[in-house]
């Protein structure tokens, strides 16, 4: 029993350290430079109602793109339409404001992600009905240990591979290095991971259309010419 502990043990010892080698940048025996891998994020804009009312329609589904400007959400605007048609021309300027929140638009480009509400449910302010991701602007964050900190540079250009596209690179640049050390990643099992001291770097890709999607593991290769 306790030789069955102790290999327990040992083998959390063992994913804890796979964990860290996993998320920090790590020295390259190919081209000498680095590479960290990190996870494709996106700009995300949660579409919310400024007024409680029924749901009319949602003409879009999770993965459809949409423009700046487009409908995606009707709301119910019955009772308030009676009350413009009825109102002196003051008011009727006040309510022509309220009847615009009735009709939910995309503040711009993007995919739908999420789909959190149907036909014939009450939309309650401030609650997610859908979420948009911005896939033009792919963002990926990075941890570099202190000690590999200053071959890095704000502005230097990295390479971006992912699995699903083979040999294929995506031009990235750093747009963003913490001034201040953390110590990451958190679900590190051993002492001496969690007592290592990383900067978080954030890198920016070029789009290429949509072809990096969020949750997208990639592999940043820093060093590039």
């Amino acid at each position: 029993m306790k030789r069955w502990r102790f290999a327990a043990v040992a083998l959390v010892i063992l994913v804890g350290a796979g964990i860290l080698l996993d998320h920090l940048a790590t020295a390259s025996s190919q081209t000498g430079g680095l590479t960290a891998n990190g996870t494709i994020e996106a700009t995300e804009v949660t579409i919310s109602s400024e007024v409680n009312a029924q749901i009319l329609d949602i003409p879009v589904v999770e993965g459809q793109s949409v423009r700046q400007g487009d409908v995606l959400v009707r709301l119910d605007n019955a009772m308030t339409l009676t009350q413009y048609r009825q109102a002196d021309p003051l008011t009727q300027q006040v309510l022509a404001i309220q009847l615009e929140k009735y009709t939910l638009r995309a503040p711009r480009d993007g995919v739908i992600l999420r789909r959190s509400a149907e036909p014939g449910e009450v939309a309650v302010v401030g609650a997610p009905l859908l979420v948009l991701a911005d896939l033009s602007k792919p963002e990926l964050t990075v941890y570099v240990p202190q000690r590999d900190l200053a071959t890095i540079q704000l502005g230097e250009r990295v390479e971006v591979t992912a699995d699903a596209f083979g040999n294929r690179r995506f031009a990235g640049q750093v747009v963003q290095i913490n001034n201040a050390a953390e110590f990451t990643p958190r679900t590190v099992q051993t002492v001496d991971g969690r007592l290592n001291l990383v900067f978080a770097v954030k890198i920016a890709v070029q789009a290429n259309g949509t072809l990096l999607k969020p949750g997208m593991t990639v592999v940043a290769h820093f060093g590039a010419s």
